[in-house]
């Protein structure tokens, strides 16, 4: 088993929970860290004994030393610094949303292809079991024609960032300048990627849409003058051969519930489940005239499973599945970024559709996507620019 040495880009809170999953993987070993945080910095480096700190990423890139880079920043810096990176030799693997925009993230995407360099975004829900077996169930016709599914996430009232103020959540989370967009790619990455995960990547055609900023603001919030987002998104979304997916993602809504994601065949449709925070699985079909609903023991059948096969450990984290590859443990992975590079092809056609007032083409969110990506960053070390 071959040990994979891993280099931080961002000290901030998604880093803790990357570090708390590579403490779980035995032939990880992260050797380095570059925050332009000098202080928030050497105290991430203390606390998760990371001998190597830089508050420059060219210097840190320059080290031989390192087969991968995790790039824990905000949306619009995932771009230039994933750039560098795999310009630099490393394999990247790369927080969610993949980027700030369509465009960006095809970048980054044909980019990996350019250098040989492997790229993985984090879409944590493809590696639940339900998701494995709800894609299984779909691929083995047991849904019959599969025709429309519903990608759902909800919070009452949680805007990172203002509702839960910092150190929980930045307030960059709500700017423009590094966010871009809100709910649909904080939240809505994780459920539409599982939902098209599922549906076999089906081909965009066409995306309808709106998103909102319509809760007030208690201005005696810190972050109150820095809500730049927008707190919902809804779409509509028809791909090919008729398939249709509908999806609505909030940060903050005046309602008590809106359910959860669903895929509805014509043998029979599947209810996504949460119980006692375990996800779960509801098989609905018929037999004989009368409706059966199974619950699919999502959670015992898997570990079932992977004691048969244990192999499936490895798919049950996009980290580990991702080292796991690296290290020549398994020779297959999920591809996250071209998951990750359509999920951003939907969301971009709803940012699309409700700036212009009407629906939009897959080749109208190709032409009209535009960077959003940062091209500098003053530090107190100087500019740094990046070549994009």
């Amino acid at each position: 088993m071959k040990d994979i040495r891993v280099a931080i880009i961002g000290t901030g809170v998604v880093s803790r929970q990357h570090m708390e999953r590579y403490r779980k993987i035995p032939n990880v070993k992260v050797i380095a860290a570059c925050d332009i945080n000098k202080g928030k910095l050497e105290a991430w480096c203390k606390e998760w004994d990371v001998e190597n700190a830089y508050t420059d990423f060219r210097a840190m890139l320059q080290r031989d030393d390192i087969d991968a880079v995790d790039v824990c920043l905000h949306n619009n810096l995932h771009l230039p610094m994933a750039l560098e990176v795999m310009k630099a030799g490393k394999h990247c693997y790369c927080e969610k949303p993949m980027a700030g925009s369509y465009i960006d993230a095809k970048t980054m995407y044909e980019t990996s292809k350019k250098y040989n360099k492997e790229l993985s975004i984090h879409l944590d829900f493809i590696f639940h079991p339900q998701t494995r077996l709800a894609r299984e169930m779909v691929e083995a016709d047991d849904l019959g024609h599969v025709y429309h599914a519903r990608s759902v996430g909800y919070r009452r009232k949680m805007r990172p960032g203002l509702d839960v103020p910092p150190p929980a959540f930045s307030m960059d989370f709500i700017t423009k300048k590094y966010a871009e967009h809100g709910a649909l790619y904080d939240m809505g990455v994780y459920h539409i990627s599982q939902m098209l995960y599922i549906l076999g990547a089906p081909e965009l055609e066409r995306v309808s849409g709106s998103v909102y900023q319509e809760l007030p603001i208690d201005p005696r919030l810190p972050g109150a003058n820095r809500m730049e987002v927008e707190e919902m998104g809804v779409g509509f979304a028809k791909y090919k051969g008729g398939l249709t997916l509908d999806i609505i993602e909030t940060w903050a809504i005046h309602m008590d519930d809106l359910g959860t994601g669903f895929v509805a065949g014509s043998k029979g449709g599947l209810r996504f489940t949460r119980n006692s925070g375990q996800s779960g699985l509801k098989f609905i079909t018929e037999v004989r005239g009368r409706t059966i609903e199974s619950d699919l023991q999502v959670a015992a059948n898997a570990s079932a499973e992977t004691f048969v096969n244990p192999d499936l450990r490895f798919f049950a984290d996009d980290q580990a599945n991702w080292i796991a590859y690296l290290s020549g443990e398994i020779s297959q992975r999920y591809d996250t970024a071209w998951l990750a590079l359509q999920t951003m092809k939907v969301s971009e056609g709803i940012f699309l559709s409700s700036k212009l007032g009407r629906e939009v083409t897959a080749d109208e969110i190709e032409s009209l996507s535009v960077s959003s990506a940062i091209r500098s960053q003053e530090t107190e070390w100087g500019t740094f620019r990046y070549d994009i």
